[in-house]
């Protein structure tokens, strides 16, 4: 029997073909066993999970761009501020 991991991993590996027949498959099997209502709002609560899901990981990828931006702005004018410091020093 596979474990919990490997089962992850090969979910996390299928092609975009696979994910797209898998999506299907699920999305059919929920749709006749459920009346229309539920089967509503099951994907209608899919729907918003994902959207959560991407803006998280949007946010999260924006943090790390704005601190990476910042970074090299505090390196710049660190080494604006050494070169003015190294005129001042050349000039006395």
């Amino acid at each position: 029997m596979m474990e919990t991991t490997e089962c992850q991993m090969l979910f996390f590996e299928l092609s975009p073909d696979e994910l797209t027949i898998l999506a299907a498959l699920v999305a059919l099997g929920f749709s006749k066993s459920l009346d229309g209502n539920q089967t509503n709002v099951l994907g209608n609560f899919l729907a918003a999970v994902g959207t959560l899901m991407t803006m998280i990981v949007a946010q999260e990828q924006a943090l790390v761009v704005q601190k990476e931006e910042t970074q090299s702005d505090v390196q710049k004018q660190i080494k604006e501020l050494q070169g003015q410091m190294q005129k001042i020093l050349n000039n006395n």
